[in-house]
């Protein structure tokens, strides 16, 4: 597992080398064009494609090596590719629509529970786990959570750093219950996410060389979701709210982003705004302490901030992992303690660049 891990970081770090030195122009995210553009000069959005060879090649060593697992590791390669492709294809053409970029991610989901049988069985809420025996139900309920949670990670993906750092962290956790468990597919899996995901890392962070993309992030989220419903449903003493805790800001920030953008703002919650929390903390803490001159260093300064904020939910569900009323409680404090940092920050003076 540590050699596939190796073989997974040194496989994405040179792709994600080769994309920047010699084939940046056909992934170049300009500078101009978009609500959320906080980069200054134009950058390739392709660091998921490093990450996609880094897992492909680490499962030949596991091919070699002939694990157990080795055919769920396979099927698991198959079912991420549709989210991964759409993803790709619209850091590639920019022409892929969100509605699109959505079907594919379902396609995926929908083969994480054929090929997988990865399908939520309980949310550990009485009564409610008896919905999830009527199979139709946890079927489309599974789809949707995967493709909701594979979407989550590109929400958060908004400064140098940020997303990798939230998702290394949260492979962490994972590979730690799994161990604990003794499952070494999903272990294992989270490994080679990590090692790949470091690759693509150290020439994001600080100077944002390359992007994570659509594709890496749309990757980066269906691992997350597919490991977590698979650690659950395999493992009865796994609280099912362990996933929740140990992505509870991702998943949350992307809730509150849907109800602040349909009920507050009144737009499309599929319009892309500048009012998300690292944006916030962007303009409103990071540049008044850096100040103004300093674009270089302002953007991988407000990682750190929303890397301290997801660990309020990875710590406890690594620690609480077994128990649910601890993690529910947990989550409900984040949730408060979010949504009171995020107004009272709305109810300050906000810098004119941002109510544009």
């Amino acid at each position: 597992m540590v050699l596939s891990s190796i073989i997974s970081f040194i496989f994405s770090s040179v792709v994600c080398f080769l994309i920047i030195k010699y084939f940046p122009k056909y992934f170049y995210d300009p500078v101009k064009g978009g609500t959320q553009k906080l980069h200054h000069r134009p950058t390739p959005r392709a660091g998921g494609l490093g990450i996609f060879v880094g897992l492909v090649t680490a499962g030949f060593v596991l091919t070699i090596k002939n694990v157990p697992y080795l055919s769920y590791f396979w099927l698991f390669v198959v079912s991420s590719f549709p989210a991964f492709t759409g993803g790709l294809l619209e850091d590639i053409t920019k022409k892929v629509s969100v509605k699109k970029r959505f079907i594919f991610m379902l396609i995926s989901g929908v083969l994480a529970v054929l090929l997988l049988g990865s399908i939520v069985v309980r949310v550990d809420i009485p009564l409610v786990d008896q919905i999830f025996s009527f199979y139709p139900f946890a079927f489309v309920f599974t789809v949707f959570a995967i493709a909701g949670l594979t979407n989550a990670i590109n929400i958060i993906d908004g400064f140098n750093g940020l997303a990798s750092g939230v998702s290394i962290s949260i492979f962490f956790a994972i590979s730690y219950v799994a161990f604990i468990n003794n499952d070494f597919f999903v272990l294992s899996i989270s490994l080679i996410m990590i090692g790949a995901i470091l690759g693509f890392f150290i020439f994001n962070y600080p100077f944002g060389l390359i992007f994570l993309g659509d594709g890496g992030a749309y990757l980066i989220g269906f691992t997350i979701a597919v490991l977590s419903i698979l650690l659950v449903k395999n493992h009865p003493q796994v609280s099912a709210w362990f996933p929740i805790a140990v992505a509870v800001y991702p998943i949350y920030e992307t809730l509150f982003s849907i109800y602040r953008r349909k009920f507050l703002r009144k737009v499309s919650p599929t319009q892309p705004d500048r009012f998300h929390l690292h944006t916030l903390l962007y303009k409103t803490l990071v540049k008044k302490l850096l100040g103004t001159s300093n674009p270089v260093y302002r953007n991988p300064a407000t990682s750190p901030l929303i890397w301290a904020v997801n660990m309020v939910g990875v710590i406890p569900a690594v620690l609480f992992w077994d128990n649910t009323p601890v993690l529910v409680s947990f989550v409900l404090f984040f949730v408060a303690v979010y949504t009171k940092i995020y107004f009272s920050i709305l109810r300050s003076k906000l810098p004119k660049g941002l109510r544009n």
